[in-house]
């Protein structure tokens, strides 16, 4: 059961920030403006419901330097996160939902959270995901940059989609600090609101770190190695010459300990490239400013000079080519994407 003394934070917060009502628009318009406010909210979605007709929904959203937390609540409704949505990001995040009110369910990599009341889950921006809300539904979200969550638990991805159970000591304990530690910080100075933060993305790993799977902890010297590492890629991701050997004689590293390091946290160094250059690419598709250059060029612009392998690992990841990527209107669409003609 969630604390009377919590709602009572909850309201501070309420109160101070962002406030999205289907209430505030005509009846017959309340599912298409609840659609567009979710995506404004959180990240790009899907939402179906079969209470069109009578849909009520309500977001109180409070969007700090680093983080944003929110309360939701309304009818029954699917949510879903796809292949070209993430398509469209630009920004990655993880989600940590605390069921405030009824129950939910949670689904992502073929992992399953039902939520009861006061029990929490991760899930991430960078893969889809589905979740199933019944009427009378409130939620508190909390949406953490990636990286920030990573830092403190690499593990972090294969800990989605799993259950926190609320009753447990740690459960609780994380539950009822993150909802006082948001509305303390609603009247904190600067200064303490960032130490605030700092303590909510703490509370959020350490309630996923009682997860089976939790275990892998980085010492200060692998940190270290990650960082040099990725200042690296950062500084050299359009070498096509790049991969994880320049990176370890760099490092003064072996090639073996640069790769374990990685494969600690769930991924290698020609992954990271590899997502980088991808992500790279994806933004000069999209930017009017590359609209003269072709493809290949902009391919060739982040590294990656074999096209018949770009296309492959793009298709692969962003579900579609890099010309049905350009050619995507504003809604995701691709009706021009084969009308294009430009070379790739």
């Amino acid at each position: 059961m969630v604390n009377p003394q919590d709602k009572t934070k909850e309201a501070v917060l309420i109160e101070t920030g962002i406030h999205l009502s289907t209430s505030s628009v005509h009846q017959r318009d309340r599912f298409a403006f609840w659609r567009e406010a979710v995506c404004d909210a959180y990240v790009q979605l899907e939402c179906i419901s079969e209470s069109r007709s009578d849909f009520t929904g309500e977001i109180r959203l409070n969007r700090m330097p680093r983080i944003s937390t929110s309360i939701v609540s309304g009818s029954q409704q699917l949510v879903r996160r796809r292949r070209h949505d993430i398509a469209k990001a630009t920004d990655e995040w993880f989600l940590l939902s605390i069921q405030l009110e009824r129950n939910g369910l949670i689904q992502q990599c073929g992992r399953m959270a039902e939520l009861g009341q006061g029990d929490f889950a991760l899930y991430s921006s960078i893969d889809p995901y589905d979740l199933s809300l019944p009427d009378g539904f409130r939620q508190l979200v909390v949406q953490i940059p990636r990286l920030e969550l990573l830092q403190r638990l690499p593990n972090a991805d294969l800990l989605t989609g799993l259950t926190v159970s609320g009753a447990s000591e740690i459960g609780g304990l994380v539950r009822d600090s993150v909802l006082r530690l948001i509305g303390a910080q609603v009247t904190a100075n600067p200064a303490t609101r960032r130490c605030l933060e700092d303590s909510i993305i703490d509370l959020c790993a350490t309630g996923l770190t009682t997860l089976r799977g939790a275990e892998a902890v980085r010492t200060a010297t692998e940190n270290r190695l990650i960082h040099q590492a990725d200042t690296i890629i950062a500084q050299r991701i359009r070498d096509p010459d790049l991969d994880r050997a320049e990176i370890a004689a760099a490092l003064s590293v072996s090639v073996r300990r640069l790769s374990e390091v990685f494969q600690a946290e769930g991924t290698s160094v020609a992954s990271k490239i590899r997502l980088l250059r991808l992500a790279g690419v994806a933004s000069d598709l999209r930017n009017p400013l590359f609209a003269g250059w072709t493809v290949s060029a902009i391919a060739m612009r982040w590294g990656l000079n074999n096209m018949q392998h770009f296309s492959r690992i793009f298709r692969e990841h962003y579900g579609i080519s890099p010309r049905e990527y350009r050619a995507a209107g504003p809604d995701g669409s691709v009706q021009s994407a084969r009308l294009a003609g430009k070379p790739e």
